[in-house]
């Protein structure tokens, strides 16, 4: 028998089936068989022993050795205290009954290993300040996305949107998707490739172009990668957001009860910090745990990481509003996902070790948090705590949001981390 290195994830086994367990099981359920047996040409449960072996015999020898296999497989596991991970591998050396059978046990365990000390893990931690200026502009982008478009007669220029006819040519030839009528651009959005905007800035209504720039190298049609185009372009339309008003009715059509512009900008000013300090913390930790899995790069059970790519490929088939049976694997390669897998498996085996080893257990008063901050955003709070106080898979789950937190912290005050400095924008807009 080859020993278990719990510091391998893929493991062997080499076990023995003893012949006169196995014949004394097949001769039970040929006996069990014969019983219930409804054979053509025989009375319900008279048919001979041995007609009985000729039509059931392989199906059942075939059964108890793969039954007898596993039983004694997850004995051994469950004797040396091994955390098997997914279903194992079962190699029978013969069908033979009459015989022992010897037999392969091919299977995965959950990693065993010890944990880098937390003093290596070296971070950057973003910060940033909310200025009036962050502020002013949050304004400006709310007044924009209510306002209306009013036609205007000037060129074009950055913040201003143009209705535009365009056909793209690739080698004197219109390439598929390339042509549009009346299609609304924002010059300065970044929407389209790159040099496209800025090919529309000056031109006024009615004027035509030609616009000559490239496809992106990571372009996603791959026949339009890094190739040279040409536009032709006629401006129907040049147009401009009327912005509201910054008053009661504006304060009530997006959902703030204020009266004035004072008391908005101030309650604003509020969400705005809220945002800023949450995705701050947010991107502390991904910083922080990303560092902590390179530091303790463990081998992982490939069953977990297709788990985890498959609930990822299904994950992203839902974004996009698609039925995951439909989707054929060409269309949504599970591959894609796989890295990123690998990458969560790996941090949560680590997190769970670091659970395990400072005998964590999920904060009561923590807990009580959690709960109340996203209650608040519930019309009916209380409602809300009753049922994640009622639900157990629930509240399961805002424990080990306490219990990432309480790791959080403990990596924190262990790690050796470098202040970043960064805009608001830079911060609300980090990938």
């Amino acid at each position: 028998m080859f020993g278990i290195n719990k510091k391998k994830t893929e493991n062997k086994l080499s076990l023995k089936l003893e012949s006169a367990t196995l014949q004394e099981q097949f001769n039970k359920k040929i006996e069990e068989q014969q019983r219930n047996s409804n054979l053509k040409g025989y009375r319900k449960g008279k048919a001979p022993k041995d007609v009985i072996e000729q039509y059931y015999g392989d199906q059942i020898k075939s059964q108890i050795i793969y039954e007898s296999m596993a039983n004694i497989f997850y004995k051994k596991v469950s004797e040396d205290k091994i955390s098997v991970v997914g279903q194992p591998a079962l190699n029978p050396s013969s069908m033979d009954i009459k015989k022992d059978i010897k037999f392969e046990a091919i299977f995965e365990v959950y990693p065993e290993f010890t944990l880098k000390k937390f003093g290596s893990i070296k971070y950057k931690k973003p910060t940033a300040l909310l200025k009036d200026e962050d502020l002013d502009k949050s304004i400006l982008q709310m007044q924009k996305r209510f306002g209306n478009l009013e036609k205007v007669n000037e060129p074009a220029s950055n913040g201003k949107f143009t209705k535009i006819d365009f056909e793209g040519y690739m080698d004197n030839e219109l390439f598929e998707g390339g042509a549009a009528k009346d299609y609304l651009i924002e010059i300065g959005s970044n929407n389209m490739i790159p040099g496209f905007e800025e090919g529309l800035e000056g031109l006024k209504e009615g004027d035509e172009k030609e616009i000559n720039i490239s496809f992106p190298e990571d372009y996603h049609v791959e026949d339009l990668k890094g190739k040279p185009v040409k536009f032709k372009v006629k401006v129907n339309e040049v147009l401009e957001t009327s912005l509201p008003e910054l008053n009661k009715d504006f304060f009530t059509k997006i959902g703030i009860d204020v009266e004035t512009t004072e008391e908005f900008r101030d309650d604003l000013k509020q969400k705005l910090q809220k945002d800023l300090e949450v995705t701050l913390k947010r991107k502390e930790k991904e910083r922080l745990f990303d560092s902590l899995e390179k530091l303790n790069p463990i081998e992982i059970p490939s069953a977990m990481v297709l788990a985890e790519s498959e609930n990822l490929r299904k994950a992203a088939a839902q974004q996009m509003g698609m039925d995951i049976s439909k989707i054929s694997e060409d269309e949504l390669p599970l591959s894609n996902f796989s890295e990123n897998a690998t990458k969560r498996v790996r941090l949560g085996v680590i997190l769970n070790k670091i659970i395990e080893d400072n005998d964590f257990k999920a904060d009561a008063d923590l807990v009580k948090e959690l709960i109340e901050e996203r209650s608040s955003g519930f019309k009916d709070p209380e409602q809300y705590r009753n049922w994640i106080f009622g639900n157990e898979e629930q509240l399961k789950n805002i424990e080990s949001l306490a219990l990432e937190e309480q790791v959080t912290d403990l990596l924190i005050s262990q790690s050796k981390s470098e202040e970043e400095s960064l805009s608001f924008e830079e911060v609300m807009t980090m990938s």
